[in-house]
């Protein structure tokens, strides 16, 4: 094994991170801006929504607000609102267990489920990656580990639904039956 190398990594990793955050420090406040994310479409992505809420949101899973890939719901996690949202009429406030989820709610499980992997889902949702090579599909198939355990069995209704969303064209009837199952 070659020392040299080893030193030069971590060393030019640091040096390329002192420029990267150098030119950060240049860019005005406008060029820092949202970038657009390829997603699947929205249009059916309520059913989708509320497969991941059931199966990924609890509290102690996705529903809660440190991880990356964050799942809202009517049963775990409440998006987080302000005056604002409500013009400070909060008798509109969406309360746990009670409440459905939010079409905001389910709007930010969709960029949530985008963000994981923006690129990787890019080249998936443009027909040059297959959806396997998604975390978002890997880890609830168990292809990878995955502290909550084997979520969809790959062809399974809840994989299914989840992945022809991905596709462009989302299964209703395999979303509709994995909604059903216990």
């Amino acid at each position: 094994m070659n020392t040299a190398r080893l030193l030069a990594t971590p060393l030019a990793a640091l040096g390329g991170l002192a420029f990267a955050l150098g030119l950060g420090g240049c860019l005005a406040e406008d060029q820092l801006g949202a970038t657009a994310i390829d997603c699947p479409s929205a249009d059916a992505f309520p059913i989708v929504s509320q497969v991941l809420e059931r199966r990924c949101g609890t509290l102690d899973c996705h529903g809660d607000g440190a991880r990356n890939f964050r799942v809202y719901g009517r049963t775990g996690l409440r998006r987080p609102e302000t005056a604002e949202t409500y013009a400070g009429d909060f008798a509109q406030y969406k309360t746990g267990g009670t409440e459905p989820t939010s079409p905001a709610e389910q709007a930010e499980n969709r960029l949530s489920a985008c963000g994981v992997e923006p690129e990787l889902m890019a080249a998936v949702v443009d027909g040059g990656e297959e959806p396997g090579v998604l975390t978002l599909v890997r880890k609830p198939r168990l292809v990878e580990a995955h502290k909550g355990g084997l979520v969809f069995a790959e062809d399974s209704q809840g994989d299914k639904c989840l992945v022809s969303w991905i596709q462009g064209s989302v299964d209703a009837l395999a979303c509709s039956a994995e909604l059903k199952r216990p």
